[in-house]
C-alpha cells in the first residue's frame, strides 16, 4: 500500500509446454522458465513465493517456491493466503465499475453529486472532482508521509472520509501523479455512499459488495478482507522481512483497517490467477459469469495522468499512465502491459497482463518490500518480456544486482549500532503522541504502533536504527523540545511528543 515502495517498483520497473502467444515470439520452455526463477529466488533468499502465468482460457504454469515462515514448517501451495495490499485497488475500480453498469453512479460524475457529504481539501476541489479522479491518482492532493506509511490502520471509514478535507494540494488536477491512499479509499467507498450508505456502516457494506459482486462472481472462492489471517482461514502465510544483519524474521501483520479499499484483501495464487483472467476475458469469469461489462473494465485500464518510468530497468518502455487502479504501459513494439503491485508488511503482490498478447502473470511472495521484496516480481516479469517478447531484454540480471546492491546496503547498516544502554534511554520511554509506545523489552528497546514492533539500536548520541520490521535501518532520533518534553522522530516521516512517562 506504500507509496514509496510503489515509486521505487518504477524506478525498478499448472500446465505443460511453451507460452500461448503469436508465433512470431520466441517459445519460453518451462522447465528452464522454472530453473532461472529458482536460482533468482535462492540469490535473493526469499522465504516463499507463488507465480501463476495465464492466459484468457486457462493456467498456463504455476510455480510455488519455498515456504510460510522461515522455520519451513509449511510449504507454499496455490491455496496459501498472501495479503496482496495494493493490488486490491484495481478490485475496488472493478467493484466501482459495477454500480457505472447500473447507473447508481458515473465516470464523470462529479464525487459531490454522487454523495453529498464529500469535502475536498477546496471549495474548487469540492465542485470539480470526479469519481474517476478519486480513483485515479491525479487529484493533486499529496498524503503526509506518517500516513501513507504508519497510520493508515487508525481511523475508523467515517473518520478517513473527514479526514480527505485537511490533506495537502501539492499540485493542480491531472499534472502530476501523486499516490494517495486516503483519496483511493474515499473514492472505493463512494458507490456505496451514493447507494444511500451511511459512512458509519460504509466499511462493512463495502466488504460484504466486494464479496458479493467482485470476489465471489470472478471465482476467487477464498479471498476476503483481512488484516491477519489467523483465525479467518486455515492455509496462509507468515510475513517476514530482513533486518539490518541480514537475518530473516516473522514480521507482525501490519494493519490496514478502513483502508481496505485502497489494500485490504487477502488472496491466494489460484484466486489471483482467476482475477486476472477475467481481465483478458473482458469482464467474464473464469465460469463464464458475466462480472462487469467490457466498456467500464476497460475504463478501468485507460491511463489519466502520466506514472514515470525508469530508462535503464524499462529501456522499452515508451509511455506509462495510471487509469484506476491499473497501471498502463506501452513499449515499442506497440504491446501494453496492465499493471498494479502491493506492498504492505512482510507481503509483496504483482498482478499484471498484456491484453494484446493474452498473456497474464501473478507473483505473490512473503517478504517484506524493504529492502528486497520487490525485485522477484519484477525478474519474473523482465524474464517473460525479454524470453518471448525480446522486450527489455538483458533487464533481469540488472534486476538480480539490484536486489543484490538493496540488500548489502542495508546490512551495511548492522555493524554501526551497538545495543542500547537502558540507563541512556530510560528518560525517553513512555508513549508518544500518534499511538507509539517506547518500551524496553528486558535489554531491547522497543518501538511500537498498534501490531507493528520495531527494535531499535543505538548508533550514537540521540540516533537510533529500526533494525527490523516495514521500514529496516529507518532513523529515529530521541530528543528534548524547548521545554524540555522528550520527543521521538521517525526520520522523513514525523516527531512526536511524549504524552505520559513509563509506569
Amino acid at each position: 500500500m506504500r507509496r514509496r515502495t510503489l515509486l521505487r517498483a518504477l524506478g525498478l520497473a499448472a500446465g505443460a509446454g511453451t507460452l500461448g502467444t503469436p508465433a512470431s515470439a520466441a517459445p519460453l520452455p518451462w522447465a528452464d522458465f522454472d530453473r532461472q526463477v529458482r536460482a533468482e529466488f535462492a540469490r535473493e533468499r526469499l522465504v516463499g513465493a507463488a507465480v501463476a502465468i495465464v492466459s484468457a482460457d486457462r493456467v498456463l504454469h504455476r510455480l510455488t517456491l519455498g515456504h510460510t515462515d522461515p522455520g519451513r514448517r509449511t510449504p507454499i501451495s496455490p491455496r496459501t493466503h498472501f495479503l496482496v495490499a495494493s493490488t486490491t485497488k484495481s478490485m475496488s475500480s472493478l467493484l466501482a465499475a459495477t454500480y457505472v453498469d447500473e447507473g447508481v453512479i458515473g465516470w464523470d460524475q462529479r464525487a459531490v453529486d454522487a454523495w453529498s457529504g464529500f469535502r475536498a481539501p477546496t471549495p474548487e476541489l469540492t465542485r470539480t472532482l470526479r469519481v474517476r479522479d478519486l480513483l485515479g491518482m491525479g487529484t493533486g492532493i499529496g498524503e503526509p508521509a506518517a500516513l501513507s506509511t504508519l497510520h493508515e490502520g487508525f481511523p475508523t471509514a467515517e473518520q478517513l472520509l473527514q479526514q480527505v478535507v485537511n490533506l495537502p494540494v501539492e499540485a493542480p488536477p491531472e499534472t502530476r501523479w501523486i499516490y494517495n491512499n486516503t483519496v483511493y479509499a474515499t473514492g472505493g467507498y463512494l458507490p456505496l455512499l451514493a447507494s444511500g450508505v451511511r459512512p458509519a456502516d460504509v466499511a462493512a457494506a463495502w466488504v460484504n459488495a466486494i464479496r458479493t459482486r467482485v470476489f465471489a462472481p470472478a471465482g476467487m472462492t477464498t479471498s476476503t478482507i483481512a488484516d491477519d489471517p489467523r483465525g479467518v482461514v486455515a492455509d496462509y502465510s507468515r510475513g517476514n522481512g530482513v533486518d539490518i544483519f541480514g537475518g530473516t524474521n516473522v514480521l507482525p501483520y501490519g494493519p490496514v483497517g478502513s483502508y481496505a479499499p485502497a489494500g485490504g484483501t487477502l488472496s491466494t495464487l489460484d484466486d489471483m490467477a482467476s482475477y486476472v483472467r477475467l481481465q483478458l476475458r473482458r469482464g467474464r469469469s473464469v465460469t463464464g459469469r458475466r462480472v462487469v461489462s467490457a466498456a467500464n473494465l476497460a475504463e478501468c485500464w485507460r491511463p489519466h495522468v502520466d506514472v514515470p518510468i525508469d530508462p535503464v530497468l524499462d529501456p522499452d518502455g515508451v509511455a506509462q499512465g495510471y487509469g484506476m487502479g491499473w497501471i498502463r504501459e506501452r513499449f515499442t513494439d506497440g504491446t501494453s502491459l496492465v499493471w498494479h503491485n502491493g506492498a504492505i508488511d512482510g507481503f509483496t503482490a504483482y498482478v499484471g497482463f498484456l491484453p494484446e498478447r493474452d498473456l497474464g502473470l501473478v507473483v505473490l511472495n512473503n517478504l517484506n518490500p524493504e529492502p528486497t521484496g520487490l525485485f522477484l516480481y519484477l525478474y519474473v516479469l523482465n524474464l517473460i518480456l525479454s524470453s518471448r517478447f525480446g522486450l527489455n531484454e538483458g533487464v533481469p540480471p540488472k534486476v538480480s544486482a539490484a536486489a543484490a546492491r538493496a540488500r548489502e546496503t542495508l546490512t551495511a547498516k548492522g555493524p554501526t549500532t551497538r545495543p542500547v544502554d537502558p540507563r541512556r534511554v530510560g528518560p525517553w520511554l513512555g508513549y508518544y503522541e500518534g499511538g507509539y509506545l517506547l518500551a524496553l523489552d528486558r535489554s531491547r528497546l522497543v518501538l511500537a504502533l498498534q501490531s507493528r514492533r520495531f527494535d531499535l539500536r543505538w548508533v550514537r548520541g540521540e540516533t537510533y536504527l529500526m533494525a527490523d520490521g516495514l521500514v529496516p535501518g529507518a532513523t529515529v532520533l530521541l530528543r528534548r523540545d524547548p521545554d524540555g518534553t522528550p520527543t521521538l522522530a521517525v526520520a522523513g516521516v514525523e516527531t512526536v511528543r511524549r504524552e505520559v512517562g513509563p509506569n
